[in-house]
């Protein structure tokens, strides 16, 4: 039997695992891997932001977040704080030890991507557009898949 033509999402995965590979590499003085850079970086962005928001925010689940998080903090780059109302919230904070980390970090991503795009005919924006798309319907399409195996269940979506 032929095996059918690769899809764009092999390229995709390449692409994922080499990006992985080169933050590794290039953050592992910051003892930090591709990972971690990501939580760092919107905890930076977002200082205060929650465990929670977080998770949401990279369609994380909450133990990967929170192994990150962890290490992140073991690091010192991250302050965890509790919520004075809400002791099971947790309130993620960026250290000054982090800045130098997140510089770098934008500067890699920023060379990165334009690596990643220099022979195309196509501008980043469309590029953008286009996964972001792409990205949305995933999401789209496994809310409707979860509906529907819930159904199947016999469970009712709650509102």
């Amino acid at each position: 039997m032929r095996q059918p033509k690769p899809t764009f999402l092999k390229f995709i995965s390449v692409i994922q695992r080499n990006t992985q590979k080169y933050f590794d590499s290039i953050l592992e003085d910051y003892h930090i891997g591709g990972g971690q850079q990501f939580f760092l970086v919107h905890i930076y962005e977002n200082n205060g932001i929650t465990m929670y928001d977080l998770a949401k925010l990279g369609q994380f689940d909450k133990a990967t977040v929170t192994k990150a998080v962890r290490k992140l903090e073991e690091l010192g780059y991250v302050e965890v704080r509790i919520d004075e109302t809400d002791r099971r919230i947790r309130h993620l904070f960026a250290t000054e030890k982090a800045k130098p980390v997140v510089e770098k970090t934008y500067n890699v991503r920023k060379f990165w991507r334009e690596a990643l795009i220099e022979e195309l005919a196509i501008s980043e924006d469309e590029i953008y557009k286009i996964f972001k798309s792409m990205a949305e319907q995933s999401c789209h399409t496994l809310e409707k898949l979860s509906e529907k195996k819930r159904i199947e269940k016999g469970e009712h979506k709650i509102e």
